[in-house]
């Protein structure tokens, strides 16, 4: 059953109760959410996502609610991960970004046996294209273009490489937007279902692309490691497209990593042969279309397994 086939107040009841078991592919997590409000947000951005019944083992659970003592005058969220509360209140009405960046941290900090990348990942043809970058560098606005023109979402926050095979796990849940993006990404695909905005986050103002129906149903389905791509956008430049050395991929991919370290030998083996299966390049653009069709005319050079131009062994 997935979540756009529960009747709003059915899901509420059932949300304020026993709480549902959601699949988004590589991670499951329990969500009980005792706020009204929030169970829209909610609603829309994971419509088509499956809820498991019976349920298997979560890899965290997460509880929504008000503070008793502020519910009416000053209306505020918590959110309790396994029963602790990490993190401090947040206004009401941001409640779902707050969602959302808590599901980050579970990812992060589960101990889970993959290696985890901060990075955006789509894959077409079986394989990935992972785009690291800092915030700021365009990373979910050209990843939510991307989707738009049919690449399958695989992540927009943590790209997940299993230390077994070398082979990529999907997790792709809502895209995030920040500030002009929001408008840019609403011009650039108006047939994409995008949240309504919160405004005043540490971060700006924020909106969510809803995960595609084909990313939530295939969520399930491993992926090759083919692109590396960091993009970097730059208001007014040409688009363009720079190789990357192999070393400097592997240094990028490092700095990106999330828990490199910890994984010791698993780590470093996995990041090599993430390397090793990619071409690696740096993408400048500022126009969203351009580098779309220049990642996707990448994709296609690529594909049959050709070496990085302008590659070099590490």
């Amino acid at each position: 059953m997935l979540i756009r086939d529960y009747p709003l107040p059915s899901l509420a009841r059932r949300l304020g109760d026993e709480g549902l078991h959601v699949v988004t592919g590589a991670f499951t997590f329990h969500l009980r959410i005792e706020l009204p409000e929030l169970v829209d947000d909610f609603a829309a951005m994971y419509a088509h996502f499956p809820v498991e019944d019976p349920p298997g083992i979560d890899d965290a659970s997460l509880r929504v609610a008000s503070p008793p003592l502020r519910r009416h005058l000053f209306p505020r969220a918590r959110i309790w991960i396994d029963g602790e509360s990490p993190f401090g209140t947040v206004p009401a009405r941001r409640a779902y970004t707050a969602l959302e960046s808590c599901l980050n941290y579970c990812i992060a900090s589960t101990p889970l046996s993959m290696l985890l990348v901060h990075a955006a990942v789509l894959e077409r043809d079986g394989r990935c294209l992972i785009m690291p970058a800092a915030s700021g560098s365009g990373k979910s606005t050209l990843c939510a273009a991307l989707c738009a023109r049919g690449w399958r979402l695989f992540t927009d926050e943590t790209a997940l490489f299993s230390c077994h095979d070398g082979l990529m796990r999907a997790n792709p849940r809502p895209v995030s937007l920040k500030n002009e993006s929001i408008a840019v990404i609403a011009g650039f695909a108006p047939e994409m279902r995008l949240s309504r905005v919160f405004r005043g986050t540490p971060k700006g103002d924020i909106a969510y692309v809803q995960t595609p129906p084909d990313a939530a149903a295939r969520a399930a389905e491993p992926a090759e490691p083919g692109l590396v791509v960091r993009p970097v956008y730059t208001a007014g430049a040409a688009t363009s497209l720079r190789p990357l050395e192999r070393i400097d991929a592997f240094g990028l991919l490092t700095d990106c990593a999330v828990n490199y370290s910890s994984l010791l030998r698993a780590g470093f083996d996995t990041l090599t042969g993430v390397v090793d299966r990619c071409a690696h390049y740096e993408l400048t653009y500022s126009d969203l279309e351009e580098a779309v069709r220049l990642i996707s005319d990448l994709h296609q050079e690529t594909r049959v397994g050709a070496p990085a131009r302008g590659s070099s062994p590490a």
